[in-house]
């Protein structure tokens, strides 16, 4: 990861977790990462800092210019509340809760190319692997909410059918994907945030015929916690058929939650296409035909994938991590050629990104980062109510 504190540090080595904490320190002040940051500070940038009261301005003019991230979020001792953020991807909860006076003092994501692109929009690397212990001992020992859009391989339509086939195991029973639900059970019960803001895939709720949705019920009420959960479909609120599944969860089972109302006209997809769009983003004559006949014979079968041109004048397919390899689920009709893929930035418009947001420098691992994020403005607004029902019961 090209994340260098200072042009007098380039040839300084900083491992994952170390870069994770100092970060870290330098974007939320927390007493849970000052020892740690100050020791590599001192020890191995070899900076001097004074333990007068501004040695944090000190510490970040040297180490960081934070006003250069778009989205570092509100300062220490500004904020309404604290959240964490895991499962982070590339910040679609942050970003949402942020908007709402929340102050991020964690983050977790595994994927390489996706700490990239949270550092660069957020001045913060997250760290890596939250299932390991090692990582869990920098987690604050009090935040307000715990925000987790968790993996869904195991419990999404298409990842079980595959599994299926392929006599693999999926849910609970997958050894390594399936637990990590328990990771956020154990993270909750720990800490006791005030508040489980959870996201899934729609499928969540049917899959092993409702009893995957059943155990986790059962576990967030178990640890003490009440459980509302619903599943939205964005496309009132950005040009995507995009449906999920969340579950806003309290630690004072008193509050009643209902979830905000998503209704009216769904979005046009035409509504965040770019103009001049390059010629690369145009698929080859290959490509289209092979589409084409597939599309065909599926149809005639009745099973397998269909490509058909989109209608700019409603709201696009569901946006997939895979979207990059084909472009099958939403094609752009161009007069008098093939059709095209979508670019980056309308992937991120369709998951409604603001337009600052600094996009990853690979357009495939954009598709991919995109494809498995959150819709920001559906988590905005219901953490909205979540942030007026938490600093009302303050």
């Amino acid at each position: 990861m090209s994340v260098s504190p200072t042009d007098s540090t380039h040839s300084v080595s900083l491992t994952d977790l170390e870069t994770a904490i100092l970060t870290h320190y330098i974007i939320t002040s927390h007493i849970t990462y000052k020892d740690v940051a100050e020791d590599i500070i001192v020890n191995k940038l070899k900076l001097n800092i004074s333990n007068g009261p501004d040695s944090q301005n000190i510490l970040k003019s040297q180490l960081s210019n934070i006003s250069s991230f778009p989205f570092s979020g509100p300062l220490s001792g500004e904020e309404k509340f604290t959240f964490i953020d895991l499962f982070a991807g590339i910040g679609g909860f942050r970003i949402a809760m942020q908007a709402h006076g929340g102050q991020c003092l964690f983050s977790s994501e595994w994927d390489k190319y996706s700490q990239q692109t949270y550092y660069n929009n957020y001045g913060e690397v997250p760290f890596g692997d939250i299932t390991k212990d090692e990582i869990k001992a920098f987690i604050p020992k009090k935040f307000n909410i715990l925000c987790a859009g968790f993996p869904c391989q195991p419990f999404s339509r298409a990842g079980v059918s595959a599994r299926n086939f392929l006599g693999l195991e999926h849910g609970f029973d997958h050894p390594t994907q399936g637990n990590l639900f328990f990771d956020i059970i154990e993270i909750a019960r720990l800490h006791e945030p005030d508040v489980l803001f959870l996201e899934n895939v729609k499928n969540l709720k049917s899959h092993d015929k409702g009893n995957t949705f059943v155990i986790i019920e059962r576990m967030i009420r178990d640890i003490g916690y009440s459980f509302d959960s619903t599943v939205i479909n964005a496309s009132s609120l950005v040009p995507q058929r995009r449906e999920r599944t969340y579950m806003v969860c309290f630690k004072d089972k008193s509050i009643k939650f209902d979830f905000p109302q998503f209704k009216g006209e769904p979005k046009k997809l035409r509504t965040i296409l770019e103009s001049d769009v390059p010629e690369t983003y145009t698929i080859s004559d290959k490509l289209w035909l092979g589409h084409q006949v597939r599309t065909k014979k599926n149809l005639e079968r009745g099973v397998g994938f269909t490509a058909f041109l989109a209608d700019l004048d409603k709201p696009s397919n569901t946006l997939v991590a895979r979207y990059g390899k084909d472009g099958k689920e939403c094609l752009i009709p161009q007069e008098g050629k093939n059709p095209r893929k979508l670019t980056p930035r309308e992937c991120a418009r369709l998951q409604g990104y603001p337009e600052n947001f600094t996009l990853p420098t690979s357009n495939a691992a954009a598709y991919r980062q995109f494809g498995n994020s959150v819709a920001v403005p559906i988590v905005s607004k219901i953490g909205k109510m979540i942030v007026e029902h938490l600093l009302k019961a303050k």
